[in-house]
């Protein structure tokens, strides 16, 4: 107990003048050249522009296409709640990536280590639950969506007899091909690449299919400025669209420059601020109260559509890997499963078990978890919103 009041002294206070040294930086609010003296190494590393699409890859997810559902809930006070929970997001992700710096020449390894520093063992399993539940079920729920969206997209081929459970398994399959495969985030750089394409193919298909409907509209339906009754909803949906904060920690750490961390982390949000912003303006403004969500189910269908669909469907699939492996390199840190220690053939062995198995439960809950616009805001209230703005 009194180590862990000596460290909450350490984090908090401002006495330690090499604590407050290593903060003052132009760049970011932690020591960077500390930050990049810590891993000699650096060939599998990722960059600037990696990490950039690393961040945009996981945060810009599926939390976009309920988006105008979320205004329709609030109101259009949900626009300014997008731009301030970005603006909270990129600040608490920068707090606890200098947190991860408190004590001078020790970098701690993950979020449930800056819990433990702050508030003790019970802080620490308390953020670990909800870090894992929060990134556990939001794959659980993109394995949902990817196979919802294939089962719709194969209506009227030879293979629309397998059903909507199928393209589950098979969604989960592929996830699961793709972490046991991967080792590290960099690992994974090419899926972020992917992924952020297909967002930005999404979101333009999406603002142009709003703004050709809206020719054909006799009379736009009905919006409101605010509704306060639905406003928790409504802040809950945002809350979780901006969710990518766990995995921060890692993402720093497999910076070849982690002094640059702010910088990208910025810019990623700022991005993603934009096309959130866009989305919700558009299915909002053109569908008003009859808005659905996810959005597609408002749009006209066509081809169009269909390329959208099976743009998200892309992008979830190869968010889910990225998503995983924050959870799995703490968890396989814990249970020392490295080369060190087991050697290169069991580590692997080992690693492939371990991830295999967690996925087979991660499967398991998307195949009975179908009602995807009422477990985001479950998620979102109990577990992203505290990680994300409230504990950092």
């Amino acid at each position: 107990m009194t180590l862990h009041h000596r460290q909450q002294q350490s984090l908090l206070s401002n006495s330690d003048t090499n604590n407050t040294d290593s903060y003052r930086s132009t760049d970011t609010e932690y020591n960077s050249s500390q930050a990049d003296e810590r891993v000699p190494e650096t060939s599998h590393l990722s960059s600037t522009t990696e990490t950039f699409f690393h961040i945009v890859c996981i945060t810009a997810g599926t939390g976009i296409l309920q988006l105008p559902y979320a205004l329709k809930s609030g109101g259009w006070a949900g626009m300014a709640y997008i731009a301030l929970a970005a603006a909270i997001s990129a600040y608490t992700g920068k707090i606890l990536v200098r947190c991860l710096y408190y004590k001078h020449g020790v970098r701690l390894q993950s979020y449930s280590e800056v819990a433990e520093a702050a508030f003790g063992p019970r802080g620490r399993l308390v953020v670990r639950t909800l870090k894992d539940v929060n990134l556990l079920g939001v794959v659980g729920i993109y394995i949902v969506l990817a196979g919802i969206s294939i089962d719709s997209l194969v209506v009227g081929t030879p293979v629309e007899q397998f059903g909507e459970r199928f393209w589950i398994a098979a969604s989960a399959v592929v996830v699961w091909a793709a972490i046991v495969a991967a080792r590290q985030i960099h690992d994974v750089f090419v899926l972020s690449i992917f992924g952020t394409l297909t967002t930005v193919v999404m979101v333009v298909i999406v603002i142009w299919l709003g703004v050709l409907d809206l020719e054909f509209m006799h009379a736009r339906p009905p919006t409101k400025a605010i509704d306060i009754r639905m406003m928790p909803i409504s802040l809950a949906s945002i809350c979780f669209s901006f969710g990518g904060n766990l995995n921060w920690p890692d993402l720093e750490a497999s910076m070849k420059s982690p002094k640059k961390w702010s910088k990208a982390l910025s810019l990623a949000t700022t991005f993603i601020a934009f096309i959130y912003a866009c989305v919700a303006a558009v299915g909002y403004g053109v569908y008003g109260g009859h808005v659905r969500s996810p959005i597609f189910l408002s749009l006209p269908s066509g081809i169009a559509v269909s390329i959208a669909k099976a743009m998200i469907t892309a992008h979830v699939l190869l968010a889910c890997p990225i998503l995983l492996t924050a959870v799995f390199i703490e968890a396989e840190r814990d249970l020392n499963i490295s080369s060190n220690t087991l050697g290169v053939f069991k580590e692997r062995l080992w690693r492939a078990v371990f991830r295999s198995l967690l996925m087979l439960v991660i499967a398991l809950f998307a195949l009975f978890v179908s009602d995807f616009s009422k477990i985001v805001p479950i998620l979102g209230a109990v577990a992203a919103s505290l990680v994300v703005f409230v504990i950092p």
